[in-house]
């Protein structure tokens, strides 16, 4: 007699990593987290703002803001290497881990400076003002036709550290050896990390804080 053997084969269904997405629009009257650089004049603003764009009187004008009524104004005095502003900060992250992130600067100079972009660095999860390392960024500047997108999505490879630092880079014409003065705007970040993590944004209450980093070798331009 033949014996039948019948191969029951079970699909189990592995739920999907679960991810929070969370959005960021100065509505609460921050500014940043920190700073790296000649970044000044970090302030919660709403309106309609004029600034200029390295020259000694105003000749830049923003409408006002993406998303809301309040956005984020920040400058670059004196021009000198590439000022970062800390836009919000991811911590208790493993490595593997994937982090999303976007936000909008305002930018008129289509193919030159002023303009922003998007980038990244490690940190401990104590401290915003720790630097273990670049993260990397988009090599895309603002496209300079208003209130325009970047952003980028990291791999977290964190080494010694735990969290992530995003920044928004300021990119000045001339960029270095120059006394004037650029104003920048930038409004309505999102952020998207594993549900593990903490994102952490710009709180009324936090302090601007300002480091120098001696351990960076090259900023990029």
């Amino acid at each position: 007699m033949k014996k039948l053997f019948v191969i029951a084969l079970v699909l189990i269904a592995v739920p999907a990593f679960a991810q929070q997405t969370l959005n960021y629009s100065w509505e609460n009257g921050g500014t940043i987290l920190g700073s790296y650089g000649n970044l000044v004049d970090a302030i919660n603003v709403s309106g309609a703002q004029t600034g200029s764009q390295g020259s000694a009187t105003p000749d830049y004008t923003c409408p006002g803001a993406v998303d809301g009524e309040k956005y984020l104004h920040v400058a670059e005095d004196p021009h000198a290497s590439t000022p970062q502003a800390f836009l919000a900060w991811v911590i208790n992250l493993n490595d593997g881990d994937q982090v999303d992130a976007m936000f909008y600067g305002y930018d008129m100079t289509p193919g030159s400076s002023p303009s922003w972009r998007i980038w990244g660095h490690y940190s401990d999860s104590v401290d915003v003002t720790t630097y273990l390392g670049s993260a990397g960024g988009n090599s895309e500047y603002t496209a300079g036709t208003g209130w325009d997108l970047v952003s980028h999505t990291w791999a977290f490879a964190g080494g010694n550290g735990n969290a992530l630092v995003i920044e928004g880079r300021l990119y000045s014409t001339p960029s270095t050896s120059d006394p004037d003065h650029t104003d920048y705007w930038c409004d309505d970040i999102t952020v998207t990390a594993p549900a593990h993590a903490t994102i952490i944004f710009p709180d009324a209450g936090v302090p601007v804080e300002s480091t120098t980093w001696a351990s960076i070798k090259a900023l990029y331009r």
